[in-house]
C-alpha cells in the first residue's frame, strides 16, 4: 500500500513535461492533503506554451481529494528567486514543508521519512533540513535509518518555517575576509575546502551564480546547524542534460538510484554529525581531493 502524506507539499515546476510527467507521479501516489503548484513565468512565447501546457497537465491530473494552491508568476524570476519566493508565501502560513522541484524523483517511502521526521525534530533548533539524498553507498555502514551530516543534497528535501527564517539570499554575514578564515576553522585547517566555497559564497553573494541553494548551505554553517541524510537514497535529480538550467552535463551519479527505506525508522542515539560520509561526498561531487587541488591551485595562482 502507498503511504499518503501528511505534510504539505510544494512542487516548483519550469518548462520541462518529459521530467515533470514522471515526478508528478510519485507525487499523485503519495495523495497529499495540500499540495503548493509553483511555476515561474515564461522569458518567451516558446516557454508560454510549454508553460501552460505543463500547469494544465499538472491540474488536470489532481485526481484525489487534495486543496490545490497555485502559485503562478506571470514573468520569468530565473531559478535565482522563483521557488524562494514561493517558499517565502508558503510559511507565511505553514510551519513544514516538502519541497519537491520538477526534476527531483521521490520514491513513495520518501516521503514518510520527511513525515516522520518533521515531527519528530520539530522543536530541535540544530536540525535545520531533511534531505531524501544518499550518495555513499557501501562505502560507510550504517545501523541506522539516517545519520546528521553538515551538507545537504537537495533533490527532494523538507524544512520547518524555523529554520527557513534563517535564510538570507543577500547574505549580509558573508565578509570579503573574515568570511575565509571562518571557513578554515569550520573545516579545521583543510584550506582546499575553505577555499572551495570561499569562492562558491562570494560568487552566490556577487549574484555572479544564478541560484539560490549556496545561501542556503551557508544559512545552515552560520548557525552551527546539522541536516539530517537517510542512509538509503529516496531520491534523485533526474534533469541532466541540454535543457537543463543548470547541469547540461551527463548525469555524474548514475550509479545511484532511488530505492525504498525500511520502517520503523531506526533512530540514532545522539545528534552528531558523520563527518565521513560529509567527506566522501565532498570528493564524490565537488572532486575535493586534497592534494590534487593543492596542485590545482598553485598552478592557477602561480602561473
Amino acid at each position: 500500500m502507498k503511504y499518503s502524506c501528511n505534510s504539505p507539499i510544494l512542487f516548483h515546476v519550469w518548462n520541462r513535461i518529459d521530467v515533470v510527467k514522471k515526478v508528478f507521479a510519485k507525487i499523485k501516489e503519495t495523495k497529499p492533503k495540500i499540495l503548493y503548484f509553483s511555476s515561474d513565468g515564461p522569458r518567451n512565447n516558446e516557454d508560454k506554451i510549454k508553460i501552460q501546457t505543463i500547469r494544465k497537465y499538472v491540474k488536470n491530473n489532481v485526481s484525489w481529494d487534495c486543496k490545490l494552491i497555485k502559485i503562478f508568476f506571470k514573468k520569468n524570476l530565473g531559478p535565482k528567486y522563483a521557488i524562494i519566493k514561493a517558499i517565502n508565501k508558503i510559511f507565511k502560513k505553514e510551519k513544514k514543508l516538502i519541497i519537491v522541484d520538477h526534476d527531483c524523483l521521490c520514491d513513495n517511502s520518501f516521503f514518510r521519512f520527511a513525515d516522520e521526521l518533521l515531527e519528530t525534530y520539530k522543536n530541535e533548533e540544530k536540525i535545520k533540513l531533511i534531505s531524501g539524498n544518499y550518495i555513499c553507498k557501501k562505502n560507510l555502514k550504517f545501523d541506522k535509518s539516517y545519520y546528521f551530516a553538515k551538507h545537504p543534497v537537495i533533490f527532494g528535501w523538507a524544512t520547518w518555517r524555523r529554520s527557513w527564517q534563517e535564510y538570507d539570499i543577500e547574505m549580509k554575514k558573508f565578509k570579503k575576509l573574515t568570511s575565509f578564515f571562518w571557513l578554515l576553522i569550520f573545516f579545521k585547517l583543510n584550506i582546499v575546502k575553505a577555499i572551495y566555497f570561499y569562492n562558491k559564497f562570494k560568487l552566490s553573494k556577487n549574484g555572479k551564480i544564478n541560484t539560490w541553494d549556496y545561501q542556503l548551505l551557508f544559512s545552515i554553517w552560520v548557525k552551527k546547524g546539522l541536516v539530517i541524510r537517510p542512509t538509503v537514497n529516496l531520491s534523485k535529480h533526474i534533469g541532466w542534460g541540454e535543457q537543463a538550467y543548470h547541469g547540461k552535463h551527463d548525469d555524474d551519479l548514475k550509479d545511484i538510484k532511488v530505492e525504498k527505506i525500511r520502517f520503523p525508522l531506526k533512530h540514532p542515539k545522539y545528534i552528531i554529525p558523520n563527518n565521513k560520509a560529509d567527506d566522501h561526498e565532498y570528493k564524490r561531487i565537488r572532486k575535493l581531493y586534497y592534494w590534487k587541488s593543492i596542485l590545482f591551485y598553485l598552478k592557477r595562482y602561480l602561473s
